[in-house]
């Protein structure tokens, strides 16, 4: 039997890597599709796929060199993310064009993924794990000010993959929106640990079920269940106390 594999788009510096190292360790080969990569098998066996996710028919074509190079992906990461930005006071101000530019990367893309990741989940042995995992943020869950082009995106993933557990999970293929926090709560941001994704997606990858598709987490404990706050600590409640609603 082939090991496994795991697929990695939007592979970066910090979660990518630290994800591709962790399952290595692990006995999988490792797929990494990014725009900066130079495409290729790399001398650690690791295989190089150079992909723009700005074009969604752009990611077929990342599984089907993965395919012909190591074999069908078992796990699959979608790491990609547009981050587009508003003024605090004017969300609206964003242009259609900066919204589809952001949803290109952060929805279309990954549901391309998601769909190409479940045709090779269905050509997979029943005893092989199977999971599709999004790295998402609080933005499934609360109206962060001055991001609303970023924000759209995730919303729309986490509605993905809500569905894609619905429908797939029972059957054994299993889908994961995941979002960092910090210990009090907080959004990661700019924060995010790699090493705790790495822990965290390989928990996930290794379960014998689908779980709770909305994975939130710490670095410290690993998953706990929060809810949505702002990097002040706003709920959506206590912004309807702030605006008198």
């Amino acid at each position: 039997m082939q090991a496994p594999i795991i697929l990695v788009i939007g592979a970066g510096p910090n979660i990518g890597a630290a994800i591709a190292k962790k399952f290595s360790e692990n006995g999988y080969r490792v797929a990494l599709a990014a725009r900066s990569l130079s495409a290729g098998l790399q001398p650690n066996g690791t295989l190089h796929v150079k992909a723009d996710l700005s074009s969604p028919k752009s990611v077929p074509q990342i599984f089907l060199s993965v395919r012909e190079n190591l074999g069908i992906p078992n796990i699959v990461v979608y790491n990609g993310a547009h981050r587009l930005t508003t003024p605090e006071d004017d969300p609206f101000s964003a242009s259609l064009e900066t919204l589809i530019e952001s949803r290109n990367v952060g929805l279309d893309s990954a549901y391309v993924a998601a769909q190409e990741a479940l045709k090779g989940f269905k050509e997979l042995p029943d005893s092989v794990p199977t999971a599709f995992i999004y790295t998402g943020n609080a933005l499934n869950q609360i109206a962060i000010p001055g991001v609303l082009p970023f924000a759209l995106p995730k919303v729309s993933a986490a509605m993905v993959i809500e569905y894609g557990a619905n429908a797939y999970g029972h059957k054994g293929y299993r889908f994961y929106y995941a979002d960092q926090r910090e210990a009090d709560c907080l959004p990661a941001s700019l924060a995010r640990d790699g090493e705790a994704h790495a822990n965290m997606y390989w928990e996930l990858g290794q379960e014998e079920k689908q779980s709770k598709w909305l994975v939130t987490f710490t670095k410290e404990k690993g998953r706990e269940e929060f809810l949505g706050v702002d990097f002040e600590g706003n709920t959506r409640a206590s912004y309807d106390e702030e605006f008198g609603r």
